[in-house]
């Protein structure tokens, strides 16, 4: 029996299954770790996470082998690169190019790709590339090791979700979307004419399970819709494939679907995950975690490139030269210890008060004070990066200070009045109303915006003709990391 286990935020989920290309679930739990312990997949508080740990393969009598790890954190980045078809090495090196604004000069690299998409004519393959720090995959093992659980792999939720629907969904439909709830958290994947395209996450702010968070959920597609709308994507919708979900009235949700003007039936994923109806069921609703279950290529998981990473250090030739070094040391100091040995049956006396030496019940207490310090030392350090590690992440969020204010206004000027509405430091997105007595005005105003270099993204709901004759028009603008915080 393999187990995958799926860390985001504070609600962690454990199931069990057969792993293999194609997983089959058994069951599932979700279970509560302790406040503050996990914030978007990192681990804040080792030691209340590894008791969380201890706790949990203890009571539900959990196998500590063939644990398989999905984490979905922003400090795991991703992206669709084309490639050609080459050797491995090759193929790393492209990778790492084609990656070099996501690293830091500062900490070490893992990288990891999962093909989606092949093209033979072309000789062209489409990747999913992620990258990640030494230092994070360290922590997970060493976190999960002290709770004596010994992972098997260790892989982002999205590249997970991607390897699932290959060996599910895709195989009904050409042309789908998969949309996730977990929480207040909802996820959709786009999937066009066999091939993963886009993916995307936002935040709802209704109560989970209540009409107005489906209307959410609803509502989120939109964005999908506008992103094809956008790339001149013509392939037709042929599924909205729920997961994550109690709910089991479609025809409701489908209802609200077809409000925000997508033409596609609603169907909750029941197909590929377990033995029976009911499993298959149980199963989408811990969908990120059963998503563990579904075995990819080595090149995907973070651990296995980690692995090879230490074992490619080992055979460095500054290493083996370092060895070479150590080893005619060590011969040396077998020559000195031979002599040394001759010596001190000659010296038997002043042995024995070196001995009586170290058994001094003084030194000994002075021994066993330095390894308490120790101990404490290093809960010490550990909190101080657990700390760290929460203002790095705060660092990143932007900030809708003066400055940016001022150049939202200025791009609108002689083009449109807006109304900054809403604005979600975590997800970098504020919501801009515009309005116009000419809809090209607006078009130029939202052109504008793109032109700036303090965005990610822009993007735009549909026209509404106010009673005046005006036109508006919503604007989502999600900023660049750290937009804002240039003064700080």
């Amino acid at each position: 029996m393999s187990i995958s286990i799926y860390l985001n935020n504070l609600q962690v989920q454990i199931v069990s299954g057969k792993r293999g290309k194609k997983g089959v679930f058994q069951k599932a739990l979700e279970l509560t770790a302790p406040e503050g312990s996990i914030i978007n997949g990192i681990i804040m508080d080792r030691d209340s996470f590894v008791g969380f740990l201890n706790s949990a393969w203890t009571q539900y009598k959990l196998p500590k082998k063939d644990v398989n790890l999905v984490v979905n954190s922003n400090k795991i980045p991703g992206r669709m690169i084309d490639i050609p078809v080459m050797s491995k090495g090759k193929t790393e090196k492209f990778i790492v190019r084609e990656l070099a604004d996501m690293q830091r000069d500062d900490e070490e690299q893992v990288i990891c790709y999962h093909q989606v998409a092949h093209d033979s004519k072309t000789k062209m393959r489409k990747i999913y590339a992620e990258i990640a720090a030494r230092d994070l995959i360290s922590d997970y093992l060493e976190i999960f090791q002290a709770a004596g659980i010994q992972l098997k792999s260790i892989v982002s939720a999205e590249g997970s979700i991607i390897g699932l629907l290959q060996e599910t969904v895709a195989n009904q439909y050409k042309t789908f979307v998969l949309q996730i709830t977990n929480g207040n958290i909802v996820s959709n994947i786009l999937w066009i004419e066999g091939t993963f395209n886009y993916f995307n996450s936002v935040r709802c702010f209704n109560e989970v399970g209540t009409e107005a968070y489906y209307e959410d959920c609803a509502r989120s597609l939109s964005n999908l819709n506008q992103f094809m709308q956008a790339h001149k994507i013509e392939a037709p919708i042929e599924r909205i494939v729920i997961a994550g979900t109690e709910r089991t009235d479609v025809s409701f949700y489908g209802q609200m679907v077809d409000a925000q003007g997508i033409d596609a039936p609603v169907e909750i994923m029941n197909k590929g995950l377990g033995n029976s109806p009911q499993q298959n069921h149980e199963a989408q609703q811990a969908i990120f975690a059963v998503s563990g279950l579904f075995e990819r290529d080595r090149e995907s998981s973070f651990l296995e490139k980690f692995s090879k990473g230490n074992k490619k250090s080992d055979m460095d030739p500054e290493l083996k030269r370092s060895l070479i070094i150590i080893g005619s040391v060590l011969a040396t100091m077998l020559l000195i210890f031979a002599i040394a040995l001759f010596m001190r049956l000659n010296l038997q006396s002043k042995y024995d008060e070196l001995v009586e030496y170290n058994e001094n019940p003084t030194i000994m207490s002075q021994a066993l004070l330095f390894d308490s310090l120790s101990i404490t030392r290093d809960r010490l350090s550990a909190e101080a990066n657990s700390i760290q590690n929460v203002i790095d992440t705060i660092d990143t969020y932007p900030i809708l200070d003066d400055n940016v204010i001022d150049i939202l206004e200025k791009t609108a000027t002689g083009y449109a009045d807006i109304e900054i509405g809403s604005f979600d430091a975590e997800s970098g997105i504020v919501n801009v109303a515009a309005k116009a007595k000419d809809v090209e005005l607006i078009n130029q105003y939202v052109y504008r915006l793109e032109e700036q270099d303090i965005f990610n993204s822009v993007k735009y709901s549909g026209y509404t003709m106010n009673d005046d004759g005006s036109w508006t028009i919503n604007v989502l603008c999600t900023f660049a990391e750290g937009v804002g915080r240039e003064g700080e």
